[in-house]
């Protein structure tokens, strides 16, 4: 090429591309020269001239090394010179940009920062603007003025919890760089407890780790899974808890069939399979990549989360799919179905499935269900509170009877006929099975007598009655005598071969 059309292309570059700039100091700016006519232009006050921690640090960005690094590297080779600094400066005006550094900042609203921040680490956290916010932000991520990693996630939280309070737009960056602050500088995995997850891959998380969790949260992740069928179901409202226990057990059995039969959590078919979303850590902000990673992995639960391979990161999510919602609907609907049939209900519907071996699980889960059901209320005691009034009455009126003096005239008493005492019957064993005076009180119980030699005696009729009951429930495994009161209907004639007539 000629050389002088490569000198003129030169001249033409160096004369309209590359301009020469004056390089920024903290000194005043020459004082323009006044116009040649006209009022005088008002005196505006000079900017405030730059400590000299803040001059350094407006060094860097014109550096000669400062045209090979990138934006992220100067704010962070700043953020650690300055990470001590402290300031006390009134800045007339407040911040404004998108991906703040020192670097965009006017030398005022350099200095309002630092004075800003300065009362931020003292406990006087007052409400700025945005700009601020995320540069405060940006200098814990990249670990600028921190003692360690741990260090600087404590402050993340601190500063959602007590910022996020005057300004909540904070909140949700801060809700994904803590994750990606956990996942970069490899802080102990049970810090996150969850909050890698989204709400829908949290419940699908419970679907996959089945048997860590109880039923109800299990019913709970199902239900925020997939409410289409389960909310409209008339049966489920009527049956909601046997309805639930057969679907956690259901679950979990087909749970360990998947991971059998297929090697694989029954998650990925009924929730979603889990792919590699191809994010790096702090994607929205600015980061300088510090560690500088290149092969890394970070487990959660013993499953990996996220990667960084030669440099590339990706983070392993489950993608709720609606395919795989559906199958889980009428996953749901078939157990519906089924448990309609076997508890005899009369409104039928079609299953949802056809695999057989789902089927099998839904019918013998939901036949244990009924059968655990049924043995559950034949064993129940019923106790009518209504009655514990008159029991008290009785009882008190038997007091008073037993402490007032026997003033019954002796005719009176042989006009009553009385039961008279039979002869000791045997039991099986050839030993009496009541003593007389219950032996009395039943012969008087079966043929009418009058029972008012229980209280001549000085006896309690209800613990007579009682004793009749103890002592023959091995025989009949039954109480023979209700209250009043009365022989059961059942044990009249096996007590009048007993007692004898």
């Amino acid at each position: 090429m000629d050389p002088r059309k490569i000198k003129a292309v030169s001249d033409w570059l160096h004369s309209t591309v590359f301009k020469d700039e004056p390089i920024r100091s903290g000194q005043y700016p020459p004082r323009p020269c006044a116009p040649a006519s006209g009022p005088a232009p008002a005196r505006r006050s000079p900017p405030p001239l730059l400590p000299a921690p803040l001059r350094e640090a407006r060094a860097m960005e014109s550096g000669d090394d400062s045209r090979w690094r990138t934006r992220a590297e100067i704010f962070l080779r700043q953020a650690k010179l300055l990470a001590e600094y402290e300031d006390d400066y009134a800045c007339p005006s407040v911040a404004n940009h998108y991906y703040p550094t020192y670097q965009v900042l006017t030398d005022e609203e350099l200095r309002g920062y630092f004075t800003w921040r300065t009362r931020l680490r003292r406990g006087d956290v007052r409400k700025t603007g945005l700009t601020y916010a995320f540069l405060y932000i940006y200098e814990l991520i990249n670990q600028a003025g921190v003692a360690d990693a741990m260090d600087g996630y404590r402050r993340l939280l601190e500063f959602q919890e007590v910022y996020g309070k005057l300004d909540d737009r904070i909140k949700p960056y801060l809700a994904q760089w803590q994750v990606d602050y956990a996942y970069y500088y490899d802080l102990d995995p049970a810090l996150l407890a969850g909050e890698h997850l989204s709400a829908q891959e949290r419940n699908a998380a419970v679907l996959e780790r089945i048997h860590e969790h109880s039923e109800a949260e299990v019913i709970a992740a199902v239900k925020n899974l997939s409410t289409a069928w389960l909310v409209r179901s008339r049966f489920y409202k009527e049956y909601t808890e046997d309805v639930d226990a057969v679907i956690v057990r259901v679950l979990r059995r087909m749970s360990d069939y998947y991971i059998a039969r297929y090697k694989r959590p029954m998650a990925d078919r009924y929730c979603g399979s889990r792919v590699w979303d191809g994010r790096r850590p702090f994607s929205a902000a600015v980061f300088a990549d510090p560690l500088n990673r290149r092969d890394y992995e970070y487990l959660v639960d013993g499953q990996c989360v996220c990667r960084c391979e030669n440099g590339q990161w990706g983070v392993l999510r489950r993608v709720i799919t609606r395919q795989s919602i559906a199958r889980l609907t009428d996953l749901l609907k078939t157990i519906d179905a089924v448990m309609r049939q076997i508890y005899g209900d009369p409104h039928p519907i079609k299953t949802g499935t056809e695999a057989k071996w789902i089927l099998k699980i839904i019918e013998e889960e939901t036949r244990a269900r009924l059968a655990e059901k049924r043995a559950a209320e034949a064993a129940k005691i019923s106790i009518d509170y209504s009655r514990l009034g008159k029991i008290r009455q009785d009882a008190a009126a038997t007091r008073e009877r037993l402490i007032v003096e026997e003033e019954a005239e002796p005719a009176a008493r042989e006009a009553v006929p009385s039961c008279p005492e039979p002869e000791e019957p045997s039991g099986p064993d050839g030993a009496p099975p009541l003593d007389p005076a219950e032996r009395r009180l039943v012969r008087c119980l079966l043929y009418g007598g009058d029972l008012g030699w229980v209280l001549e005696e000085g006896l309690l009729l209800s613990v007579l009655v009682d004793g009749v009951n103890e002592k023959l429930y091995d025989l009949f495994l039954d109480s023979v005598l209700s209250d009043g009161p009365q022989v059961l209907e059942d044990y009249i004639d096996d007590l009048k071969e007993m007692v004898g007539p």
